[in-house]
This record gives structure tokens, C-alpha cells and sequence, in this order.
């Protein structure tokens, strides 16, 4: 199984900061979902900065892998003995997706896109 990188999803403090210095590097504001900002890039990877605090020793930079078939993948990794952080899967209507932990406590998203 090959994974694409879909979204990078960055944790901030406050976005109004946040913005001015990520346009600084470039990377201008899309549309704003909620407490997510969807910025502009080139290519397929997607960045979001979200907005909040993390609760201690959680990442606050979350790769979201894309796979055709989220439920096929689970049953996948739940039969080599990888069970979803979170077992709810959350439906956002553009995708689908759900939450992993590496040995090393980072959170890895699979995430099925619409």
C-alpha cells in the first residue's frame, strides 16, 4: 500500500497571528472552515493551520495520508495489530477520516477523500 500526503495540518495558538507569518513565507489564506485555515499551495499536499491548543505531549503537526478505501485500510491494519487512536471515524462530507498513533506517540490521519 502507497500513501499520498493529502494535509498537513499544523496546530496554532491564533490564527490572526498565525496567517500574517505564513503569508510572509508565501503561502497566502483559502477558504476558512470552522477553527481551520486552508492555505494555498502548489501541487496535491494540502496545509491547514487549526486553531486551538493541544493537550500536552500530542502533536501539533498531523500528516493526513489520503487511501482509496478508509474501512478497507482499517480492517488492513487492525488485522496487523494497528488500531485506530480514535475509533470514530469523522464524516466532513468532502472526506473521511480517522486518527493513528506511531510507536513514538505522533498522530498519523488516513484520510478518504470524496
Amino acid at each position: 500500500m502507497s500513501f499520498q500526503v493529502d494535509t498537513v495540518f499544523i496546530w496554532v495558538k491564533d490564527l490572526e497571528r498565525s496567517l500574517p507569518w505564513y503569508a510572509a513565507l508565501g503561502i497566502e489564506a483559502g477558504a476558512r472552515h470552522g477553527p481551520w485555515q486552508e492555505m494555498i499551495m502548489a501541487g496535491e499536499t494540502r496545509l491547514a493551520l487549526h486553531q486551538g491548543m493541544r493537550d500536552e505531549g500530542r502533536s501539533t503537526a498531523v500528516p493526513s495520508l489520503r487511501v482509496a478505501d478508509l474501512d478497507a485500510e482499517i480492517e488492513r491494519l487492525a488485522m496487523l495489530g494497528i488500531v485506530a487512536t480514535v475509533p470514530e471515524i469523522t464524516d466532513t462530507g468532502a472526506a473521511r477520516f480517522t486518527t493513528f498513533t506511531d510507536p513514538d506517540g505522533n498522530e498519523i490521519q488516513l484520510l478518504e477523500r470524496r
